[in-house]
C-alpha cells in the first residue's frame, strides 16, 4: 500500500471530513501504514489517533481539531460523554476548555484524556470484552438524540438509516446523507485525478462552508 492507496481509502472513508462538513472519521487501513499515513495527511490540518490493531488491520481516529474541540465543547455532549466514563469540565469553565498545539496535532492532557478512553473502550469492544462504545457517534458529528434513540431503541425502530440510524429529525439526516454522498464523490474524483489530500481539503472546505451556512 502507497500514498496513493492511502489517499483513495481516505477518500471512500473520510470524505465528508475532508470537505469540512464532518468532525471525525472512523478510517480503517492494513496494519503498519502509519508512517505513511502521516505523510499523506501532512499540512491538512487532519490528526490521526490509533484505536485499535487486530492481526491485518489499524483503526484510527481521525479528526480536525478545532471541529471536535466544539463537538465536545457542547454542554449536552460533554455531560453525555460524562456519563459515559468521559471526565469533561464545565464547558463554562473557558480555563479547561480543550486545546491542541503543533502541526503534529499533539493534544492536551484533556483530549488525550477523552482519546484514550475512547481507544479503551473501542478496543474492549474489538475484542468482544464490551458493547460498543456508542459515544463514538457524538465524536464523529452524528446528531446527539440518534445516538440517545439508538441506545435506547437498541438500533431498532429507526425512521431513517443511512450513514446513521435516526430517530429524530429524518429532514436534517436526509440532507446530510447527500452532502456526504456528494462528499464522497466529488473527494474520490479529485483523488483520481492527482490532487493531494491537503489540496482536497483545501479546496473543497469554503464551498462547503458557505453550503453549510446556507
Amino acid at each position: 500500500m502507497g500514498t496513493e492507496s492511502i489517499s483513495l481509502a481516505i477518500g471512500r472513508q473520510c470524505a465528508p471530513l475532508l470537505v469540512g462538513i464532518k468532525p471525525s472519521n472512523l478510517l480503517i487501513l492494513e496494519r503498519g501504514y502509519g508512517e505513511l499515513l502521516d505523510e499523506v495527511l501532512a499540512g491538512s490540518g487532519l490528526c490521526r489517533h490509533l484505536l485499535y490493531t487486530s492481526q491485518a488491520k489499524d483503526y484510527w481516529f481521525v479528526f480536525e481539531e478545532q471541529r471536535l474541540r466544539e463537538v465536545m465543547n457542547q454542554r449536552e455532549h460533554a455531560e453525555f460523554l460524562n456519563r459515559c466514563g468521559y471526565a469533561l469540565p464545565d464547558p463554562a469553565d473557558e480555563e479547561k476548555m480543550i486545546h491542541i498545539h503543533g502541526a503534529a496535532c499533539e493534544a492536551s492532557d484533556l483530549l488525550s484524556q477523552v482519546l484514550h478512553t475512547l481507544r479503551q473502550r473501542f478496543a474492549a469492544y474489538k475484542m468482544e470484552e464490551a458493547e460498543f462504545p456508542h459515544e463514538m457517534g457524538v465524536l464523529l458529528g452524528y446528531p446527539l438524540n440518534d445516538v440517545l434513540g439508538f441506545i435506547r431503541h437498541k438500533g431498532r425502530d429507526f425512521k431513517l438509516s443511512g450513514y446513521w440510524k435516526v430517530y429524530d429529525n429524518v429532514t436534517y439526516a436526509d440532507w446530510m446523507f447527500r452532502l456526504y454522498e456528494n462528499a464522497k464523490t466529488l473527494v474520490l474524483q479529485m483523488c483520481r485525478q492527482g490532487f493531494l489530500i491537503p489540496e482536497i481539503c483545501e479546496v473543497c472546505r469554503m464551498e462547503a462552508a458557505a453550503l453549510l451556512q446556507g
